[in-house]
């Protein structure tokens, strides 16, 4: 089946006037998301990934004449006021800061939204009371913001974002002031709501271990540039820019880890036929007893420094610092052998001194 584009962005630049010099916030991107997709935006601050995602629902308008919006199939630069309206009432959004209104009960807060609806008042008591069981609220209906933790209050967010039927829901650093287990809980009811209500969900963030956590897709932003795009495995096991491996140690920690291994004497002073390598894996060549095999084939041990193993899209995916030993022939035939079980062999260190004899 193929994939149905329900966002496409073409040349999309966005330039702002500071201090009497240009800023080019958002310079010339394209990016197209498909409908169903949890597609994950990700940059440090001042990387553009907001601008360009208030450009979707024409908040944020591009600045250059040869940009094209297309949402659900309509440029939204071609339609008037009245119409834009109607397709922004498609698009969703949740905040980091939440936006409530502190003198309205969250019943109030959530019927808001649909205040510009053709649903009659008791319709609208009928959406609300769904919305709120839907993100798990139904006993704080009558509660005010202030009585709600931070998390109660994002799924607030959530319910009046999607209040309207939406195909898509932009999150725009929506679990940034909320602590670690709170932020996994509204990821986990994000994921629950693009597969219930096939929400196409674009995800703004600045940390890695959100993306990996529920995006399909991932786009890499640097200095208003799309700098990676691809699927979440893809971008985890064979990263290209420096940004993106710079992302993924943050959650993985291998950059740090291989730091420190580097400094034990013992891969300071590596034999002849010892190698420090780093191994990449994923699917099923993590089913393999690997390293029983390289020592019953080719008499070659491993010790294993570090180990990372993550489960992205159901899919184990991970990384092993290790030193293999055995003789510079054997230890040759044991890479060649682990390539063919499609492991990621990366070469780090390799030892020259000879072993000593007695």
């Amino acid at each position: 089946m193929l994939a149905e584009p329900i966002i496409d962005l073409k040349d999309i630049c966005v330039t702002f006037k500071e201090d009497k010099r240009d800023v080019h916030a958002v310079d010339h991107v394209d990016l197209q998301i498909n409908r169903g997709d949890i597609y994950g935006v990700v940059g440090y601050s001042g990387a553009g990934k907001s601008t360009l995602i208030r450009v979707i629902n024409l908040l944020q308008r591009p600045t250059n004449a040869e940009a094209r919006v297309e949402v659900n199939g309509t440029n939204l630069l071609g339609l008037n006021a009245a119409s834009l309206r109607d397709e922004r009432r498609k698009i969703g959004m949740i905040f980091q800061h939440f936006n409530l209104m502190h003198s309205l009960t969250i019943t109030d807060n959530v019927e808001f939204a649909l205040k510009k609806s053709n649903l009659s008042k008791a319709d609208r008591k009928k959406r609300v009371a769904e919305l709120l069981e839907l993100v798990g609220l139904t006993e704080k209906a009558n509660d005010f913001p202030s009585q709600l933790s931070g998390g109660q209050k994002q799924r607030v967010g959530i319910a009046r974002a999607i209040a309207n039927r939406p195909d898509i829901l932009i999150s725009d650093e929506a679990t940034s002031a909320l602590d670690p287990k709170t932020t996994v809980a509204i990821l986990d009811l994000l994921a629950d709501l693009n597969q219930k209500l096939g929400l196409t969900v674009v995800l703004i963030t600045h940390e890695m271990d959100a993306v990996k956590r529920i995006c399909n897709r991932v786009a890499v932003m640097e200095a208003g540039r799309l700098v990676e795009t691809g699927d979440l495995l893809q971008i985890f096991s064979q990263p290209e820019a420096p940004l993106t491996k710079d992302f993924i140690d943050t959650t993985t920690h291998l950059e740090s880890a291989l730091a420190a291994v580097k400094q034990q004497p013992a891969i300071a002073h590596l034999k002849a036929g010892s190698v420090l390598v780093q191994l990449g894996y994923q699917g099923a060549s993590t089913d393999q007893p690997l390293i029983t095999e390289l020592y019953r084939r080719f008499e070659v041990s491993a010790n294993i420094l570090y180990g990372n193993l993550e489960i992205l899209q159901n899919t184990p995916v991970g990384n092993l610092l290790v030193v293999l030993s055995g003789t510079p022939k054997h230890t040759e035939q044991a890479l060649v052998f682990m390539k063919e079980q499609r492991v990621s062999v990366k070469v780090l260190e390799k030892g020259t001194e000879e072993v000593a004899h007695d």
